[in-house]
């Protein structure tokens, strides 16, 4: 070769590999372990949203999700043209089994989905493109996102499921925050579909959606939930359908939809939980309830509604199962379509309480059964603005990218599963107050204790574990060990310490009263000083126990099940607890070597206690074995609890003064009321 030719292309080399590697490491050249960035090789998707990134996308998210990382979308706009699909993969079973009376040839695959936006600048943005097919026939909507889990159920007379079927309560531990979408102008469009299980989250998102269908299709709950998403225009913010699982949204907002905020699209099993929320439809409607058939309903708590023209905030001509507690309305005539009485649409109006229901169910206030509705209302001054509420409800969380954060790699932790990493993780804490867990899965021993104001936080529980680890092909197997590793909060009822995002593998002692601990599941014991906000806690094998607390104590989305001791869970001399969602299943198993038919919840001796929807598989309990059970309390409210299945059980059995009344099981429970004596 000519030797000019020969150094002509050694410089084009040179030059163009520079150029590439230097494109790399200007993505983000900071991002730890773990993660996978979107922008960066092999997939080099477009954040100047100039060029086409659905296939890039697609490809780092399953790689992602394949490889156990989370993905990562740095600042930008990211062009797509078809649907994200971000599937829970399932594999071929050696042998059948069989689950919830169901066969299964296949079975789930335990990788999660994380999809993660930089809090560097501004949201990064997935933008349906303007020549994208299939997203403008309202009659058939499309989703750009679609976060789902493959069923694993065999098809009838099939040794094989449904392909392309989803599966939404064993869609566990997917994360999708602080990623906007935008499908304005697709009459078709749906942003995204997020169906998701214990540990799952849609969090910190906006979707633009004027001109198009709906922002959301159902929403994270089960243990999961739906927290601090904004939903623009749209002809609806949210349409649920019966395979939203227990759905909870907390601190959210959606406005200017012209048909309702919320529509739920048929007959379902659960109702919808709105907590700290604001709704301001551009139409009449907020909440648009099926034509036909029964309905879970819904439950406001908490939350603002206004609207431009007088209009309903529920429209439907049936009875309905509808509860408000502290919602500001203005601009609603009536509660529900031509219901009685007509509020001042013209001012702030202040719902204390409102409580409707279909068929036969049960009001029960301080032993009185009633089959009335409850409407308890007066004028207003003001509304609280969505911020307030949403600081009420939703604290903010902390980023791996913020200026004071240290990771725990950098204090020589490995997360591999077999080095002893506690040391690390200790003086990581005594180093910063916001303290990063990079995926990976960290042996650790003895105590670790958190300081006032620590932040202990990972990726996704799915993907980032701490505690006692036994080593196996991937790595490590998590395995509970109650004497080998507990995280201790301080005792201390202004503390505020944090604990999110990973699994802990051990016991934490929960003292702090101001604290919050978010999808880090756990076995938790709260003392007297412990409260703040807990999502996404779970009792599963062994009873949670909350006894003698005495600070505001809120839960969203409680879940317990197959617990083989009786009760499964117990408030024992409480004050102050909020209960958002108590997902229950019971009588599941009832196996010789796993009876788990038992009361899912005691309350006894407690006070200023609430739960909001009480749901789940309740079955095979005796009639001396209720769904809840209360026991000498005042100040207790229990509000649309009901079991799927009815039988000699009762769903609600109060002992007060001497006296028991009982709810049967084949009246769901709209309203249950103990007064403060």
């Amino acid at each position: 070769m000519n030797r000019r030719l020969l150094t002509k292309l050694l410089l084009t080399l040179f030059w163009g590999s520079t150029l590439l590697a230097d494109k790399i490491e200007r993505a983000n050249p900071s991002l730890p372990e773990g993660f996978l960035d979107i922008t960066k090789a092999p997939y080099f998707a477009d954040a100047s949203g100039t060029t086409d990134s659905t296939d890039a996308i697609q490809r780092a998210v399953n790689d992602a999700r394949d490889q156990w990382k989370a993905c990562f979308f740095p600042e930008g706009t990211y062009l797509i043209s078809d649907t994200i699909s971000c599937e829970q993969l399932v594999r071929k079973l050696d042998r059948p089994r069989s689950t919830d009376n169901r066969t299964q040839h296949y079975w789930d695959l335990d990788n999660r989905i994380v999809m993660i936006g930089s809090t560097r600048g501004k949201r990064p943005v997935l933008k349906l493109s303007n020549d994208a097919e299939g997203f403008d026939d309202s009659r058939n909507p499309k989703l750009a996102v679609w976060i789902w889990a493959q069923t694993r159920d065999d098809a009838p007379g099939n040794q094989e499921p449904i392909w392309g079927k989803e599966q939404p309560n064993i869609s566990f531990s997917h994360i999708f925050k602080g990623i906007d979408i935008d499908i304005r102008g697709h009459a078709g469009a749906i942003g995204i579909r997020h169906s998701g299980s214990q540990g799952s989250t849609l969090q910190d998102v906006t979707v633009n959606a004027e001109g198009a269908y709906a922002g959301l299709s159902n929403c994270c709950g089960q243990g999961g939930g739906t927290y601090n998403v904004e939903v623009v225009g749209g002809t609806y913010g949210i349409t649920i359908d019966r395979e939203s699982r227990f759905p909870l949204l907390v601190g959210c907002s959606l406005r200017d939809q012209t048909a309702a905020c919320v529509h739920l699209v048929k007959p379902n099993q659960m109702p919808t939980l709105i907590v700290g929320s604001s709704l301001k439809p551009a139409g009449t409607t907020a909440i648009q309830f099926p034509t036909l058939g029964d309905c879970a309903g819904v439950s406001l708590v908490d939350c603002v509604v206004e609207m431009p023209a007088v209009g309903d905030l529920c429209a439907s001509l049936q009875n309905e199962n509808i509860f408000l507690e502290d919602v500001i309305v203005r601009g609603v005539g009536a509660v529900r379509s031509s219901r009685k009485p007509r509020l001042p649409s013209d001012r702030w109006t202040h719902i204390h309480q409102y409580s409707e229901a279909r068929g036969d169910a049960v009001r029960m206030v301080n032993g009185e059964t009633s089959a009335e509705t409850v409407f308890v209302f007066e004028a207003a001054t003001e509304a609280s603005v969505l911020d307030a509420m949403r600081q009420r409800h939703y604290p903010p969380m902390p980023s791996l990218e913020d200026n004071e954060v240290v990771s725990v790699r950098d204090f020589g932790a490995k997360g591999d599963g077999k080095t002893d990493d506690t040391q690390a993780f200790r003086s990581a804490i005594a180093a910063s107050d916001q303290v990063f867990v990079p995926p990976g899965n960290y042996h650790m021993t003895g105590q670790l204790a958190l300081r006032h104001a620590t932040q202990l936080f990972g990726v996704a529980a799915g993907i980032t574990s701490i505690g006692n680890m036994a080593v196996t092909e991937r790595g490590s197997k998590r395995v509970s060990n109650a004497s080998g590793f507990t995280i201790t909060t301080p005792r201390d009822p202004n503390a505020r310490p944090l604990l999110a995002f990973l699994s802990v593998r051990g016991q934490v002692q929960w003292n702090s009263g101001k604290g919050t601990c978010m999808l880090a599941p756990a076995r938790m014991q709260f003392s007297a000083t412990g409260g703040g906000k807990i999502f996404g806690a779970m009792a599963r094998g062994g009873p949670m126990v909350f006894k003698g607390t005495r600070q505001p104590l809120e839960f969203y989305a409680l879940n317990v099940e197959r617990v083989s001791q009786n009760p499964q869970s117990i408030f024992d001399d409480c004050r102050d607890v909020r209960v958002y969602f108590f997902k229950v299943e019971a009588g599941s198993l009832n196996r010789e070597e796993h009876p788990d038919a038992n009361t899912p919840c005691r309350i006894q001796d407690s006070r200023n206690v609430r739960v909001y929807c009480m749901y789940g598989v309740v079955r095979h309990l005796t009639p001396d074995r209720p769904m809840m059970e209360i026991v000498n309390c005042d100040d207790v409210q229990v509000s649309q609890l009901q079991a799927f299945h009815p039988g000699v059980f009762p769903h609600l059995v109060e002992a007060s003064g001497g006296q028991q009344f009982k709810i049967p099981s084949s009246s769901p429970c709209a309203l249950f009321l103990r007064d403060q004596e």
